[in-house]
């Protein structure tokens, strides 16, 4: 189980990486999605997207199968994945374990999701998920410029707000206004991107919330 943080405490994190997230989305053609993570393996249950199984407690700690191997760890140990549940897509699972019992092994860390040759486009969410994770979010996109991940273009500033292309319905925002985004990166890959606008003007619009990555 993957307990969620609050959406507050994911903007205001977003914030933090607004620079470093809007750089690097304009740098080159993928995408890269980081956040908090919260794990809580019950006994004989394993991390989706992983081979990672918790055996239950043993004589010297916590027993984990990892790719079929057998570990043994104490709190503070790291748990750690790497992967590529998809084409063009990697998974990077960093966390260290903060307490088990014969029940349960919980873990606290980061996730990294990248995404290479994205191909957004707008779908439905999935009714099942594998996976999901939440990450922070934070973008200044020029006008002209597509809201990475998304089909969702800026136009500029009007006098009904900032204007969007490929907004279903009304394609104005003010300040402080939400703006979501559902849709396809990849096959068997899904975003939905909720933030709101905290700035804009003639040149450029600045957006900040969550990213919710969905492997179904």
């Amino acid at each position: 189980m993957v307990r969620r943080f609050s959406l507050r405490r994911l903007i205001l994190i977003g914030l933090a990486f607004l620079l470093l997230a809007s750089c690097r989305e304009g740098e080159k053609p993928a995408l890269s999605y980081s956040g908090p993570l919260n794990v809580t393996l019950k006994k004989g249950e394993t991390l989706p997207l992983t081979t990672i199984t918790y055996i239950g407690l043993g004589p010297q700690g916590a027993e984990v199968l990892i790719e079929g191997q057998k570990a043994v760890k104490q709190r503070g140990d790291s748990l750690d994945w790497e992967s590529t549940p998809l084409p063009g897509v990697e998974l990077k699972i960093r966390t260290r374990i903060i307490s088990f019992d014969s029940a349960a092994l919980r873990s606290v860390g980061i996730f990294t999701v990248n995404v290479s040759e994205p191909l957004p486009s707008p779908a439905p969410s999935p009714p099942k998920a594998a996976f999901k994770f939440t990450a922070p979010v934070g973008y200044k996109v020029g006008r002209g410029k597509i809201i990475p991940g998304t089909t969702i273009k800026y136009i500029g500033k009007d006098k009904e707000g900032a204007k969007f292309e490929g907004l279903e319905g009304y394609p104005y925002r003010k300040t402080g206004d939400s703006l979501v985004w559902t849709g396809k990166l990849k096959e068997e890959l899904y975003l939905v991107l909720n933030v709101r606008v905290l700035h804009f003007d003639e040149e450029a619009i600045t957006l900040s919330g969550t990213a919710e990555i969905i492997f179904p």
